[in-house]
């Protein structure tokens, strides 16, 4: 695969040749790189792009001044790092040839492109040049590791057809995801060009012209880096956003920066985001050297630092004894953590960031309409019956996350005429939350609620809507009480209650 002498490439594929061997026993017609390389220019939406892969090159060969010229020539380098490629005697010299020639910083080149196929911390004897730059560049990782596999595995191989379930899953997650990152990268450099003619020998490939994507920016979010076991999952996530206008940091990733270079790092990518996004399993993860912690407690501990908006994910909720290490297991004790399915995730996500950008907008027509007025937070009438510190706390924290204010009645207060008036404590409320998580109090929390829907009625107050908050031990219980303006909600569904106030 190759483009006509003196054309300039848009992309030069930078391999060892050691990972292009087409195994014996396989119906792939090609190796594993010269297929990633096909399948770039092709997909939905691509943008045709000129490749330059040299099939030729072999170990012991000069790095000749025809290729240090293909080098020069190429607008972007993709490089596929494997401990073959860090072996070999070449592979480094395009690389340092094409910062050179483009005058990048040799720490984060802009046009070079990452693929990790095996881990990074794999790799032995890793030269400088490549260890600085894969401490803060990664574009897209082809490696997995099942939980019945000894060793990482490479998806696509020996083809993506015969690398099983879980492996071509991967491989097409992650190729979709780079073929995204180099095109649009590309088509900024480039404009929105005709496209030229692809030179991929015997591909058979037909012209397909792109379409401009149209997405207006949403947002961006800080997307933490995860565990090893949650990587595809990350991914996933990530190929889900991007196609919604969300820009997703980092650009790479933390992985191998010292203590200082992940602070100085993390900073600068939370001062560009509007949402910061984490993704925990019972893993702890990896404590770098030198570091206080492992990186997902570090990364939370950034957010919150940071002031950010923050949104956690888990499949499920840990039981106990599932976490040995005390400080991850506070990750999942948050008012911000969501159990639930990775789609529904999503979703919470693109609304959460509609919600930042309604508010932004307000505040940027507040500005040109004059001085900006005081925000009213909403305030909402909680009835704690539980009396359980733990819960309260955890209601309180998610609701003045969320800009509310909380009125509340003292432990044991009377109600009626010897009592509190509650028309008058519930009179500035926009909403109230009865706390049901003792099955045995039913009729305690019928007769209250009774009580104060009455009062909101006789009174003509304003208070738009009452959720009863349930546990799993309450949720099936019937009060006998149907109404639109009354509801059941769990901690999943709280926040979308104070977001339709």
């Amino acid at each position: 695969m190759a483009v006509t002498s003196g054309h300039k490439a848009d992309v030069f594929v930078s391999y060892a040749h050691a990972d292009n061997e087409k195994p014996l026993g396989s119906a792939l017609e090609y190796g594993w790189v010269t297929t990633l390389a096909h399948n770039l220019n092709t997909g939905p939406n691509h943008y045709r792009k000129d490749l330059f892969i040299n099939h030729g090159l072999k170990a012991g060969d000069v790095f000749s001044e025809d290729l240090q010229a293909k080098v020069e020539q190429s607008t972007i380098l993709l490089l596929l790092l494997s401990q073959n490629y860090i072996d070999s005697n070449w592979c480094g010299l395009e690389l340092d040839h094409f910062i050179r020639a483009h005058a990048n910083d040799p720490d984060r080149p802009t046009d070079v492109f990452v693929v990790e196929l095996f881990p990074f911390d794999t790799f032995a004897n890793v030269p400088s040049n490549i260890h600085k730059l894969r401490k803060r560049l990664i574009h897209a990782q082809f490696w997995h590791k099942p939980a019945d596999a000894a060793s990482p595995l490479l998806a696509g191989d020996p083809s993506p057809q015969e690398s099983g379930p879980e492996g071509q899953r991967l491989y097409w997650r992650e190729l979709h995801q780079l073929r995204n990152a180099i095109d649009s990268r590309l088509r900024t450099l480039h404009g929105d060009r005709s496209a030229s003619a692809v030179v991929v020998p015997s591909a058979g490939m037909r012209p397909v012209h792109p379409q401009p994507n149209a997405t207006p920016m949403l947002g961006t979010v800080l997307l933490a880096d995860t565990t090893d076991d949650l990587v595809p999952l990350r991914s996933a996530v990530k190929a889900a956003l991007e196609p919604e206008g969300i820009v997703v940091l980092p650009e790479g990733d933390y992985v191998g920066l010292t203590p200082e270079e992940f602070q100085a790092e993390f900073a600068r990518d939370a001062a560009r985001c509007e949402l910061f996004v984490q993704m925990l399993s019972t893993t702890a993860g990896r404590k770098g050297r030198s570091f206080t912690a492992p990186l997902p407690q570090l990364q939370f501990e950034g957010a919150v630092a940071a002031k950010l908006p923050i949104l956690q994910w888990c499949e499920r909720l840990p039981g106990a004894g599932d976490i040995e290490d005390p400080g991850h297991a506070k990750l999942f004790d948050t008012p911000y953590l969501r159990a639930t399915n990775r789609t529904a995730f999503e979703r919470e996500i693109l609304e959460q960031l509609r919600a930042i950008q309604q508010a932004a907008a307000r505040a940027r027509a507040a500005a040109e309409d004059g001085p900006t007025p005081v925000a009213v937070k909403k305030l909402i009438f909680v009835d704690d019956i539980a009396g359980e510190p733990d819960l309260n706390q955890k209601l309180r924290a998610i609701l003045q996350s969320a800009n509310c204010g909380i009125r509340s009645l003292p432990h044991q207060a009377l109600l009626g005429s010897s009592g509190i008036d509650i028309a008058q404590v519930l009179k500035p409320c926009h909403a109230g939350i009865t706390v049901f998580a003792d099955s045995t109090k039913r009729d305690t929390v019928f007769n209250r609620l009774i009580y104060f829907l009455n009062q909101i009625a006789e009174s003509r107050l304003p208070v738009a809507q009452w959720g009863i908050y349930v546990t799993p031990g309450t949720a099936g219980c019937d009060l006998g009480l149907a109404s639109d303006d009354l509801i059941a909600i769990d901690d999943q569904q709280l926040a979308d209650f104070v977001r339709r106030l």
